[in-house]
């Protein structure tokens, strides 16, 4: 999905989706694996999906029935969601290419992408629980046919209200959209939590923590290991002519030394 997402903006030089529509007809083999993927992810048998979600979403039920329906509401919602941005790119409206395009970016990006289509198309049939586990031992998987018809169903439902949706240009998203008011908004703008990450961050942090933080590191902090420099530099400064390099200096530093030794021993005596 993601190589899938990297080949189509390296061709229409933009990662907006508004900029891509019909692009089925330029890259054929970035569409046919971009398809793969997208029903891989929705869950639709018999791709590599299907055999995952299948698992998490029993696993759900047998131990919290909770996450298992709000599980099994987001797998729809996932595969309206990837369906949504398929049509958007491949179909939807006539392609506008403008600039110079050299194909679909050569071997070196196709092969990836075909080998990773392959795997989402067949490797839910290796048992792959039989070779890794969390305790090593060999895990049993089963197939449960009833158990699996509501997640295939809401997930083919997902697809098929994208491609109503998105499959030719219309204005029944922005329809749906305008039906919703505030709540669309509130979703196309990520609910604002870009918004409250930034005010939390820089009025309240930076400002509450940062700031004073900052102020103690540069004046208390700092300033102790400031002062413990230049407070050696002062010592030095005022002891330097000790060591003047003077011989008869330091002999009459050694004569007064040892008249001073002298007299103290003999009054500690005394």
């Amino acid at each position: 999905m993601f190589l899938g997402a990297g080949a189509v903006i390296h061709y229409i030089h933009s990662n907006e989706m508004k900029d891509m529509g019909g692009l089925r007809k330029y890259l054929p083999i970035t569409h046919i694996t971009f398809l793969i993927a997208c029903l891989a992810i929705a869950g639709v048998p018999p791709f590599a999906g299907f055999f995952s979600k299948e698992e998490i979403l029993l696993a759900a039920y047998e131990h919290n029935p909770t996450i298992y329906w709000i599980a099994l509401i987001t797998s729809g919602l996932t595969a309206f969601y990837m369906f949504r941005l398929y049509f958007n790119i491949f179909w939807n409206k006539q392609a506008h290419v403008h600039g110079e395009h050299k194909g679909e970016g050569g071997f070196a990006m196709m092969m990836p992408l075909v080998l990773l289509a392959v795997g989402a198309a067949v490797a839910g049939f290796i048992p792959f629980g039989h070779f890794v586990s969390s305790d090593g031992k060999r895990l049993e998987t089963a197939f449960h046919l009833q158990f699996s018809i509501a997640p295939v169903a809401l997930g083919l439902a997902g697809i098929f209200i994208a491609m109503w949706m998105y499959k030719t240009e219309n204005n029944k998203p922005d329809k749906f959209a305008s039906s919703l008011n505030g709540l669309y908004k509130a979703a196309y703008h990520k609910f604002y939590i870009d918004e409250i990450y930034t005010f939390i961050t820089k009025k309240i942090i930076f400002n509450l923590i940062g700031r004073p933080a900052a102020w103690i590191d540069k004046n208390i902090v700092d300033g102790l290991v400031n002062a413990t420099g230049n407070g050696t530099k002062d010592i030095s400064e005022i002891i330097k002519g000790v060591q003047s390099g003077k011989v008869q200096q330091y002999a009459i530093y050694f004569l007064v030394s040892v008249i001073g030794l002298a007299l103290l021993f003999i009054y500690w005596w005394k």
